[in-house]
């Protein structure tokens, strides 16, 4: 049985530094995968370019002879195509409307640099097999991402202000820089009182990345080994892998095909731990479901990679899960990490204090700590409805964590 990838990346590039665009690289790449799978075995080939698959399925029959293991059931009679690549600008217009915002953001804030890059990305990536399967994904999105260093300052940057949108909205970027820099500059000192810790999702979910990870569940080697089916974190805390390509920017389906059913979408509901992610081959090796998790390179064997995990809201805005209480909204916590046993801990080098509606101003530098088992339990307050524009316009995690004054 023979499967094709098939990538195709356009990609202009604009490098920005000291608040101009310094240059200009576009990239135009075309790969494709192809697999022969037969008697439980699997050979892979690519190549980059106009190249011919019938050469490439010659190659990886070959490929069959090394024996790697693939007895899984290929996915068959689906085809689905999602078409996200409605946004439309030249290279010109792109460099003419980025360079407006630079020069209204310098006119501002003349003693803030910008730096880094804007990228805008064209995909398209297809999978298809002899079993009438046939997935497309095409997308066009914009990559925004300023570095914003104070003139006299020592770092690479001291803030910044990034997010990856379909759409280019110059004032609304320039008032989002805007009011970053202004809290920024408005230095205040420390709440004597504990106050939430807004942060992003990722932050904090990245442990189930490693512990609900299905070979580390089928290998008895997960901190939730023991709990699994259990209810464990608050009753308001789920965990879904989202697959949602206008919210996640990426395919439908993973690099097996697979689009499974939504109830395997859950990793926990409602404070219980239903089951890990995983692969065909993983999910078949430990008697799991599979969700599929299935990743990899257009010329690689497809093995299980990471979830594209997510907190559902509730239906409450960042205003109103603060509760008329201010939050500290965390931007830049660099060097952080989880024990084994679900304790966190990280350095905060850039917080501001917020309303939930504005940022007010930038506190000093502190350390955060808490325990997974509590700050998704008891100290667990919620995810919000709206999308903090001047924070990589995502949904915020609001949540109680020990707060220490460096």
């Amino acid at each position: 049985m023979r499967e094709k990838v098939t990538q195709i990346v356009k990609q202009t590039s604009l490098s920005i530094v000291q608040n101009e665009i310094q240059a200009v690289r576009r990239k135009n790449i075309r790969k494709t995968g192809c697999r022969v799978i037969a008697d439980g075995k699997i050979g892979v080939a690519g190549g980059l370019g106009e190249v011919s698959a019938e050469e490439l399925f010659a190659r990886a029959e070959k490929s069959l002879a090394y024996g790697i293991d693939y007895e899984v059931e290929l996915s068959r009679n689906l085809q689905k195509h999602n078409c996200l690549d409605s946004f439309v600008i030249s290279d010109a217009e792109l460099c003419k409307r980025v360079e407006n915002i630079l020069g209204e953001v310098r006119r501002r804030h003349p003693e803030f640099a910008v730096s880094n890059k804007v990228n805008l990305s064209h995909i398209d990536f297809t999978l298809e097999n002899e079993l009438n399967l046939k997935l497309q994904h095409r997308d066009c999105y914009l990559s925004l991402s300023f570095l914003l260093k104070k003139q006299g300052s020592t770092g690479i940057m001291d803030t910044f202000f990034g997010l990856v949108d379909r759409r280019l909205e110059e004032q609304r970027v320039i008032e989002a820089v805007s009011e970053v820099i202004n809290a920024y500059n408005n230095l205040l000192p420390m709440p004597e009182k504990t106050l939430p810790v807004i942060i992003s999702q990722g932050s904090l979910t990245r442990l189930f990345q490693r512990d609900l990870n299905g070979k580390m569940v089928g290998n008895k080697a997960s901190l939730f080994q023991n709990q699994m089916g259990q209810k464990v974190f608050s009753d308001r805390f789920s965990l879904e892998i989202v697959r949602d390509p206008i919210e996640t920017y990426g395919p439908d389906f993973d690099m097996e095909g697979t689009i499974p059913a939504e109830e395997l979408n859950w990793l926990i509901k409602d404070g219980v731990i239903l089951r890990p992610y995983t692969d065909k081959k993983t999910a078949l090796r430990h008697g799991f479901a599979n969700t599929g998790c299935a990743d990899g390179n257009y010329d690689s064997v497809p093995s299980l990679g990471g979830a594209n995990v997510e907190i559902p809201h509730a239906g409450k805005t960042l205003a109103e899960l603060l509760n008329g209480q201010p939050g500290l909204m965390i931007q830049i916590a660099s060097g952080g990490d989880f024990t084994p046993d679900g304790n966190f801990a990280s350095p905060v080098q850039v917080a501001y204090l917020t309303d939930g509606h504005k940022l007010l101003g930038r506190v000093p530098e502190f350390t955060i700590k808490g325990s997974i088992f509590e700050f998704f339990g008891d100290d667990f307050i919620g995810v919000s409805s709206d999308k903090i524009y001047v924070n990589g316009n995502d949904r915020m995690l609001v949540t109680r964590l020990a707060v220490e004054k460096l």
